[in-house]
């Protein structure tokens, strides 16, 4: 009798944890496309607060932005689904870009 007394006890006590455990907040991941100097960046936002902030296209050995408002929309939506599928760091490869139609040799 004790011993079910006593399993009866740890089980509402666990229950009574895992019930009261604060919920976690929702993410909230955005990206946000700005010009720069001859052409595009993005910023990509976690809970409002800037994360990645790129203004050059990244993955190539040359400093210079993206040639379009979409093309940076596109790599920015890239890194967000890679954020939210908890690919860290998410990176982006110069073979990703070619995919999603960007030139990258300007």
């Amino acid at each position: 009798m004790k011993t079910k007394t006593n399993t009866l006890i740890f089980f509402l006590l666990s229950v009574c944890l895992f019930s009261c455990k604060p919920k976690q907040k929702d993410t909230n991941i955005e990206y946000l496309t700005f010009e720069v100097n001859n052409g595009w960046g993005y910023d990509i936002k976690i809970n409002g607060k800037t994360f990645i902030h790129q203004d050059v296209i990244p993955a190539i050995n040359k400093s210079i932005p993206f040639n379009s408002k979409e093309d940076a929309e596109k790599v920015a939506k890239l890194i967000v689904e890679k954020i939210k599928k908890k690919q860290m760091p998410p990176a982006v490869s110069k073979e990703e870009m070619q995919k999603l139609g960007i030139n990258t040799d300007s």
